[in-house]
């Protein structure tokens, strides 16, 4: 990634991403490519700045290696555009090191602009030290262009990053590694890596993303500058309104609380099954399919739903 991409690529992360969900064909049996283009541009046309695929929201782990690289194309494709397109951020990490190592070269084969690693999720009580040497590991086995985040989110993966992995692994890949998502929802520990990234010189422009949908807002408060977020894949335009409205110096609060409601909503009901659903609603696409061990909604799930928006919209009218 040359000088000029790069300047781009960060320009892209200073705004707000979506993390985008994979869609399939019924039952789970196939990723269903031809969806992937008509759902970016949706997000295009409202303020989106860059994908992160493959992730939480994009049920990652449910997807092969060999349907990876078909998303990853399809979205790249799709986010070609005047100006530079959309950053492609593609979500890598494996239970294995050389799996995840696979993964994150094939992204870039693919044509992602970066991947974003999560810790070793199956590893429970791992050191420092030892998750730092993970980190590293697969950015050494990155082209030399090749690009990084860091993805915290200890909620699913069941594990943290701790400051002073982010700390080790900033300095000894500072050209490498761009940023991370954070998505614990807690500024305080925002703050904490914020406060790990040097003043001035290799490393400097390393972005601390927020990446809790339930926070947005207090983590803008906190320094966060670009986001990435999952409500994002249905309702851009309110998450967008949460970063305009702190940049303008106006009350970014009310929007974040129109979000939380909606995020109750769909926490009523199997949430990945409820997202897209939702898509389907606000964006007029073909309704897509979540695979197991997740599953999609029964018609009267729908229904209620359907009835729950309703009542969301109408409240949000008075």
């Amino acid at each position: 990634m040359g000088g000029e991409s790069m300047a781009l690529a960060y320009e892209r992360l200073d705004g707000l991403m979506a993390a985008q969900v994979t869609p399939f064909t019924e039952g789970g049996r196939d990723v269903d490519v031809d969806w992937i283009g008509p759902h970016v541009e949706f997000l295009r046309t409202m303020g989106i700045t860059g994908i992160l695929t493959l992730g939480t929201n994009g049920e990652g782990p449910s997807v092969g290696m060999d349907e990876r690289r078909r998303v990853v194309e399809a979205v790249k494709h799709a986010s070609r555009g005047i100006g530079g397109g959309l950053v492609v951020v593609a979500g890598a990490t494996c239970p294995s090191l050389p799996d995840t190592i696979r993964a994150a070269n094939d992204a870039f084969d693919a044509g992602a602009d970066a991947v974003a690693l999560l810790p070793p999720f199956f590893f429970k009580n791992v050191d420092a030290r030892g998750m730092a040497d993970w980190f590293s590991a697969v950015i050494e086995s990155l082209p030399a262009d090749g690009r990084a985040l860091l993805y915290n989110m200890p909620a699913q993966a069941g594990i943290d990053i701790p400051d002073e992995v982010l700390a080790a692994v900033l300095r000894r890949h500072p050209d490498q590694l761009m940023g991370i998502k954070d998505s614990g929802g807690d500024a305080e520990r925002t703050k904490r890596y914020m406060a790990q990234v040097p003043a001035e010189g290799p490393g400097s422009e390393f972005r601390v993303m927020a990446g809790s949908d339930a926070a947005h807002a207090s983590l803008y408060r906190a320094g966060c500058v670009g986001g990435v977020s999952g409500m994002a894949n249905a309702v851009p335009a309110l998450v967008k309104t949460i970063q305009f409205a702190h940049r303008e110096g106006g009350e970014p609060q009310r929007p974040q609380d129109q979000l939380n409601e909606l995020h109750a909503i769909l926490n009523l009901f199997p949430r990945v099954g409820a997202m897209k659903q939702l898509i389907n609603i606000t964006s007029g696409l073909p309704l897509t399919y979540t695979r197991p061990p997740y599953r999609d909604l029964e018609p009267h799930e729908v229904t209620a739903l359907e009835e729950a928006m309703g009542q969301y919209l109408l409240g949000e009218a008075v």
